[in-house]
C-alpha cells in the first residue's frame, strides 16, 4: 500500500468506513468531485439520490480529509459567500495564518526537487518545448523534476474548435500512446510517476450558475456554452489528480521547492528562470505565479509556479469552490472563475511583467513544434510581445549527451522576439 493509500485508509477508518468497503472503493473509484445537496448545481440533488454518486462523495471527504482539508469537508454543509477583491496587475498579498503542509527540513537541507504536472489531452501534447523551457532549466538549477502526465488517450474535446467536423487543423498528434510520452522523458533520465493515461468524465455535472456566467461572451450559443462548462469541470478534475499524483510519495513530497502545472498544448518563448522565480515564490507564502498578460479578467490557466506551502489550494479548491460556494458577479470565464477562488482560498497570486511568454502550441506533420495559428497577433494584442518568425520550428529544443547522461545545447530563446511596454500597463 502506497503512503498515500495508508492515509487514506486511515481517514477511512476515522470516519466509520469499514474495511470492505474501503479495499473496494480505493481499488475501483477514481477521485471525484465534492459536492452535496447544499450547492448551487441544479442537478446534484438528484444524482446524489443514487447509491452510486452517495459512495463517491463519500470517498470525497476521506480524500479531502486525508489530506487534512477541514475546511472544505466543512464547505460540503454550508455555502459560504465569496469575497470581491479588486485587482491589481502584479502582486496580491493574502497572506495565510500557517502554511498548508509543512515541509522536513532535514528533506530540503539535502534533496532539493520539483514537481511538474502536464494536464490535458494525449492529442494535443507537446513535449520538446517543455522540455527546453521547463524540465532543463529546472533540472539545471537543481531542482531535478517529478513529471505526472494526467493526460486522457480519448477521442480530443476542444472548447473553442475550428475547422471541419469541430477539431482544429492544426493539430497533429506527436505520440502514438501514451507509453511513447513516458518513455521520451524517461529516456531523459526524469522520473515519470504516471504509468497510465488519466480518464476524464465523460458527461460531468455542471452548474448552471456557472453556465450564465459564461453566456455573457457572445458567439457562442448555450450549448456551446455548456459544453465549455463541461470541459472546464474536466480541467479542474485533472487538477485534483495532479495534487493526488503529487502527494502519493507523502515523504517525496516534502523536497518539492517548486511546482509546475501546465497545459498539454501551451509552451514558452523563452526558458523559465528558474532564479527569478524561486526569489519570487520566496517573497510571501502561499504564492501562485501565473502569466502577466491573457488574463481573461482573472489569471490565465495553461501554466503556473507554485510554491510548495499553496499547492493545495491551487490543485483542489477551483473544482470544491465550483460545487460548494456561490459564483461571484465578477466570473466572466474560467480564468476570472480561479482567480476570485484563490482570492477567496488567500492566496498570494503573482503576475508580474516579466513573465509573458506562454503560449499555445502545435505539433506540425513534421513533428516540429509551432506556434498556434493567430499567436503572432494574439501576444502583440495582449502582451505586447513582438515575435519575429511564427512560422519557423522552436529553437530551445534540448539535445541528449547518451555518453554522460544530460541534456545539452541548451537555447533560452525557443522564439525570437522583443517586448513592448515593460511594465505591461497596457497589456490584457
Amino acid at each position: 500500500m502506497t503512503s498515500l493509500s495508508a492515509a487514506l485508509a486511515v481517514a477511512a477508518a476515522t470516519a466509520g468506513i469499514g474495511n470492505d468497503q474501503w479495499s473496494q472503493w480505493s481499488e475501483d473509484s477514481p477521485m471525484v468531485s465534492p459536492f452535496n445537496s447544499a450547492t448551487e448545481c441544479g442537478e446534484c440533488d438528484q444524482h446524489l439520490s443514487t447509491d452510486t454518486t452517495r459512495r463517491k462523495a463519500s470517498l470525497s471527504t476521506v480524500i479531502l480529509a486525508s489530506v487534512g482539508l477541514a475546511s472544505a469537508t466543512m464547505a460540503l454543509a454550508t455555502i459560504l459567500g465569496t469575497r470581491e477583491g479588486s485587482h491589481r496587475s502584479y502582486l496580491h498579498h493574502h497572506r495565510a495564518s500557517q502554511p498548508e503542509m509543512m515541509g522536513a527540513e532535514e528533506h530540503r537541507d539535502s534533496v532539493r526537487r520539483s514537481f511538474v504536472c502536464i494536464t490535458g489531452q494525449l492529442e494535443r501534447l507537446e513535449l520538446d518545448n517543455k522540455i527546453g523551457s521547463v524540465l532543463g532549466p529546472l533540472r539545471a538549477a537543481g531542482y531535478e523534476p517529478d513529471v505526472a502526465l494526467v493526460l486522457d488517450d480519448s477521442s480530443l474535446r476542444v472548447t473553442n474548435a475550428v475547422g471541419p467536423k469541430g477539431v482544429d487543423f492544426a493539430y497533429a498528434p506527436a505520440y502514438g500512446s501514451f507509453a511513447n510520452a513516458v518513455d521520451t522523458l524517461r529516456d531523459l533520465d526524469f522520473r515519470v510517476v504516471t504509468d497510465s493515461p488519466y480518464i476524464q468524465s465523460a458527461d460531468p455535472i455542471i452548474n448552471e450558475r456557472y453556465v450564465q456566467t459564461l453566456q455573457q461572451k457572445a458567439g457562442m450559443s448555450n450549448e456551446q456554452h455548456r459544453e465549455r462548462s463541461k470541459n472546464n469541470v474536466r480541467m479542474m478534475e485533472s487538477w485534483q489528480q495532479c495534487y493526488a499524483e503529487m502527494m502519493s510519495d507523502i515523504e517525496r513530497s516534502m523536497t518539492y521547492d517548486v511546482i509546475v502545472r501546465v497545459r498539454e498544448d501551451a509552451g514558452f518563448l523563452e526558458a523559465l528562470d528558474i532564479e527569478f522565480l524561486t526569489r519570487e515564490l520566496g517573497k510571501a507564502p502561499r504564492t501562485v505565479i501565473s502569466n502577466g498578460c491573457r488574463t481573461s479578467h482573472g489569471m490565465n490557466d495553461k501554466a503556473a509556479i507554485v510554491s510548495r506551502d499553496a499547492a493545495r489550494s491551487y490543485f483542489l479548491s477551483p473544482l470544491q469552490y465550483y460545487y460548494t460556494k456561490p459564483i461571484s458577479d465578477n466570473v466572466v470565464s474560467s480564468e476570472s472563475f480561479i482567480y476570485y477562488t484563490y482570492l477567496e482560498e488567500k492566496l498570494s497570486l503573482l503576475q508580474p511583467p516579466e513573465i509573458r511568454s506562454v503560449v499555445k502550441l502545435v505539433t506540425d506533420e513534421n513533428g516540429n513544434t509551432k506556434l498556434f495559428p493567430g499567436e503572432k497577433k494574439t501576444l502583440i494584442h495582449m502582451c505586447r510581445v513582438r515575435v519575429d518568425h511564427d512560422d519557423t520550428p522552436s529553437n530551445c529544443t534540448m539535445m541528449w549527451d547518451a555518453e554522460n547522461r544530460d541534456l545539452q545545447g541548451v537555447i533560452p530563446i525557443c522564439w525570437a522576439h522583443s517586448v513592448k511596454d515593460p511594465d505591461c500597463s497596457t497589456c490584457k
